[in-house]
């Protein structure tokens, strides 16, 4: 019940924050706030979000495009992610979309994610087969089950890390655990045991010299250093191959105080002294876990790793499973470092040595086969009769170290073998928009039309607490570019990532730039309030702010599994606030 009087009390502050903003638009405007007439209402959907209750078929969409009718929506907005094995069955879902919309008097635009290929999901065991080499990815961290067949080829073509700054150099001989503080702790030799393992599972118990001492030492915190307590597990001789680690703590439970950031509460040193880079585990995963996912429809059916009886029949035998899940853990590396983690509380940490090279799903523009392959993407989509491409650069692969991606060597040597930020950003960004014209130049041969997506996190920072960047990392992105020479409209999108007043930072600097361009500007609601049982203070603000600002031209309403859900007979479960909403506004 708390949370839920919280959450209410968040929604009514952010509500008035842009109800504020709504009203300095009237004021700045200097004259009567206009009418709702001329602004446009789209939607978007994500297929993959709704789809919860099985595939869509002919009569869904019919009812949808219906129902979107029924609400004032103009155009219909199609996320196709080829991710799944959606679009590649008999039934040719893109093509029954548009026409479907068609036949309810809805524009109807395809929504491509270009940086979206996958990589953003738990990863599974090493000792998994990988049978299709178009269906998964295998790193360090594990298998990435969920890719574009694209991706699963061409991994390299993935933002690189900076050189020199992931290679493990090993064995490990030492490890020091550190505390954030200098206080003392209750954790005793006694309570640690070490564990090693050449890949991520299957952990054995190590048996050979160790030393345990403890020390208060000088650490560069944030945001003051200061004296940290530190044990330090001595003159290891680990294997040289056993790059994985597990340190368990027989001490577990709420009180824990043995605690730091999660990239600092340990440290790796290699018999030369070197520090070890590292990325930190997220947590064990359980084999029923991932059995009980990866068997439930449609999931089971739309991920190719999925489809191979190699892999199907581990996912079917609880003995082959378990054996397979003994002492795996996860590395989901959309866990940000700076968050607390407290050994005593939670009985282990667990590392992988060496830093992923790649990030992978983030496919770099600097390639000319990346490029190809995206407008390949784009043309797929024109051939069904889509009305418009609308080209979204945030996606869900993120990375707590994302300053050291994009590095690749082709930037490199564009950049004239620089490696400082203002040079690589450059090239990246450049790589960007060349991919942006040459898209606009297919998307306009075909007489269609082009909406570009313009990201908050183009201009300032997110606003949350430990939370990672939507957008791939050391771009200059050069969005004023983009509107007045290559964008047909734009699309604003992460309301949610800012408050009040950096939003409207946002909204003010994009607004006067699309409106010296006349190019219309679309703001796309926060999709994290609409919900069937949530309030919609924060919706109803939005669409005040878009009715009064004289910048914006419409309201994108995201996503329509939040408000026109479906059962598997097509029935939609309609959002009656939201409706009444729209017909005040």
């Amino acid at each position: 019940m708390s949370d839920r009087i919280n959450r209410r009390s968040f929604l009514t502050r952010a509500a008035t924050g842009l109800a504020t903003l709504a009203l300095s638009h009237e004021l700045s405007a200097g004259s009567k706030p206009p009418s709702g007439n001329g602004k446009k209402l789209f939607a978007t959907t994500d297929y993959t979000d709704n789809i919860a209750s099985g595939l869509f078929t002919r009569t869904h969409l019919d009812n949808l495009h219906g129902y979107l009718k029924s609400i004032g929506v103009t155009r219909h907005q199609w996320i196709v992610d080829t991710i799944w094995n959606l679009y590649e069955g008999p039934f040719d879902l893109l093509s029954e979309a548009v026409q479907s919309a068609r036949r309810h008097g809805l524009e109807f635009y395809a929504e491509i994610k270009p940086f979206e290929g996958g990589g953003f999901t738990d990863v599974l065991p090493h000792s998994l087969p990988v049978p299709d080499r178009r269906s998964a990815v295998k790193d360090m961290r594990g298998i990435h089950y969920l890719v574009r067949p694209f991706v699963a080829e061409h991994p390299q073509l993935c933002l690189q890390r900076r050189p020199g700054t992931f290679a493990f150099h090993g064995p490990v001989t030492t490890i020091r655990l550190v505390k954030g503080d200098d206080r003392r702790t209750r954790i005793r030799p006694e309570h640690l045991t070490l564990w090693t393992s050449r890949q991520n599972c299957g952990f054995q118990k190590y048996e050979g010299p160790l030393s345990i001492r403890e020390s208060v030492e000088w650490r560069p915190c944030f945001p003051k250093s200061r004296n940290c307590r530190i044990l330090h597990l001595e003159g290891l001789q680990i294997p040289q191959d056993h790059s994985y680690l597990l340190i368990r703590c027989s001490l577990r439970g709420a009180e824990g105080g043995f605690a730091n950031e999660r990239g600092k509460i340990i440290e790796l040193q290699n018999k030369q002294g070197e520090e070890v880079p590292f990325i930190v585990s997220t947590g064990p995963i359980d084999f029923e876990e991932h059995r009980d996912q990866f068997n439930r429809d449609p999931f089971c059916r739309i991920v190719r790793y999925l489809q191979s009886p190699e892999v199907s029949a581990i996912f079917n035998s609880p003995e082959a499973g378990t054996t397979h899940y003994r002492d795996f853990y996860g590395f989901n590396e959309r866990h940000n470092w700076t968050a607390s983690y407290a050994l005593d509380r939670e009985g282990y940490i667990a590392v992988a040595c060496g830093k992923p090279e790649f990030m992978i799903g983030n496919l770099h523009p600097i390639y000319p086969e990346v490029r190809a392959h995206w407008l390949d993407m784009i043309r797929f989509c024109l051939d069904r009769g889509v009305d418009g491409v609308n080209i979204r650069t945030s996606n869900h692969t993120r990375s707590p170290e994302a300053w050291e991606y994009g590095f690749n060597e082709a930037v490199i040597q564009a950049a004239g073998g620089r490696t400082d930020y203002p040079a690589i950003r450059r090239i990246n960004g450049e790589a960007y928009t060349r991919f942006l014209r040459e898209a606009r130049d297919l998307v306009k041969s075909r007489g269609k039309s082009l909406t570009i997506h313009l990201y908050s996190q183009m201009l300032m920072p997110d606003d949350r607490p430990d939370y990672l960047s939507y957008i791939p990392p050391n771009f200059a992105w050069q969005w004023e570019t983009w509107v007045r020479e290559i964008a047909d409209d734009l699309e604003f999108r992460g309301a949610w990532t800012l408050r009040p007043w950096n939003l409207r930072q946002a909204l003010e600097t994009f607004g006067a730039v699309t409106k010296a361009a006349n190019k219309p500007f679309y703001f796309q609601g926060n999709m994290k309030e609409i919900k069937y049982d949530w309030p919609l203070a924060i919706t109803a603000a939005e669409l005040e702010m878009v009715r009064r600002n004289p910048e914006m031209d419409g309201f994108v309403l995201y996503e329509t599994a939040h408000f026109a859900a479906m059962d598997e007979k097509a029935k939609i479960m309609r959002n009656k606030e939201l409706e009444k909403l729209l017909r005040k506004k």
